[in-house]
């Protein structure tokens, strides 16, 4: 199996782009309100707004938890079915209300954007999901966790029930969040970035939100389905492992140290380290150690490891882009909010593409 058959990644570049090309035609919209898009911010992971007359950037995006919430819709079905505590049901849904947070605001801090505000879109097929107490106390538990980790507020958001759009008993979470770089000379967008820079990595210790596609069609092979046991819980129970809150961290550094460039790991997995635009190769010589689950994922897939690093983080979640010598003061930030952290190789000149230990194998 391959996750580029089922995403249909490449295959979708068309409509990205049309999408992406409306912005030629609709940016000078907002040019009479003395605000305009930064150039240099289209195609990285959140937009930047220039505020002309003021010193600050406004920086948007809008994420999702993808399939993942397939995985506590469907093992909440059979964990009550099989008389598992309420609580333990409850706990299904709060990482999914972390994970929203977290894939807006990962994004938006490899900008150097400090995260303020999400909107949340919490779509269902049936408005019977928005009674189902479980799922309500859950995510709202998820929400306010991620809040209060990433430092940002819910002011608004929608509700609907998408009949014959979604099915009855599932949902689709969303969200569009916005951040502030004050000064604008805080902007990170890959400007700085030279041959020479070491790529450095925070480490993740769960699949997050990318690759929950394949990740869902491995599990399901299984005799057991999600209900496979896995250490102290289920292999589902992993899947719903939420998804590190990098922000907090990442702004310390942009604060106290010289940051070139910030890629967070997440569709697309390992490619993402070549996401910016200037033509260099990343030459990765040192691995994380992938979480457990990620290489039982991988085994029992049958996958190569081409296949699982383009896929999944296999343990990284955010790839830092600095100068040399700054290593202990990033290390000590790190053990502050206990994160792992990783030196993983060098930027050089050459072809933009990324090779893992020699030649191992390369995007």
């Amino acid at each position: 199996m391959k996750y580029a058959d089922i995403e249909g990644l490449g295959k979708k570049d068309a409509f990205k782009q049309g999408i992406v090309g409306l912005v030629k035609t609709t940016a000078k919209n907002i040019l009479s309100q003395r605000i305009r898009i930064v150039p240099e911010s289209l195609g990285e992971p959140a937009a930047l707004l220039d505020f002309v007359d003021e010193d600050f950037y406004l920086a948007f995006k809008t994420d999702g938890v993808g399939t993942k919430s397939l995985i506590a819709e469907k093992m909440a079905v059979l964990a009550r079915r099989k008389k598992w505590p309420k609580k333990r049901i409850i706990n299904l849904y709060a990482g999914l209300g972390i994970d929203l947070i977290a894939s807006n605001v990962n994004d938006l801090v490899c900008l150097g954007a400090a995260p303020i505000a999400l909107a949340d879109e919490i779509a269902a097929g049936s408005f019977g999901k928005f009674l189902d107490q479980d799922f309500i106390k859950g995510l709202l538990s998820g929400l306010k966790k991620g809040c209060q980790e990433a430092g940002i507020t819910i002011p608004c958001g929608e509700s609907p029930t998408l009949t014959d759009v979604i099915k009855a008993g599932v949902c689709s979470i969303t969200g569009s969040s916005i951040g502030i770089i004050r000064p604008k000379q805080q902007a990170v967008f890959g400007q700085k970035l030279q041959a020479g820079d070491i790529i450095y990595g925070l480490t993740a210790d769960g699949i997050h939100t990318n690759g929950l596609s394949l990740a869902r069609k491995i599990a399901g092979k299984l005799p057991q389905g999600y209900f496979t046991a896995f250490g102290k819980k289920t292999v589902g129970e992993e899947l719903l492992r939420p998804t590190r809150i990098y922000s907090q961290i990442i702004l310390e550094m942009i604060k106290d140290l010289e940051i070139h460039y910030l890629s967070h790991i997440s569709g697309s997995a390992f490619r993402k380290i070549s996401r910016a635009k200037k033509p260099f190769t990343y030459a990765i010589s040192n691995l994380p150690r992938p979480p457990k689950i990620l290489t039982a994922l991988q085994k029992w897939g049958r996958l190569s490891n081409a296949e699982a690093y383009e896929t999944w983080n296999m343990g990284l979640g955010m790839a830092i882009f600095a100068p040399a010598g700054q290593e202990k003061k990033m290390l000590t930030i790190c053990r502050k909010y206990k994160v792992g952290f990783i030196k993983l190789g060098r930027v050089e000149s050459g072809p933009k593409r990324v090779i893992i230990k020699g030649g191992l194998w390369q995007y």
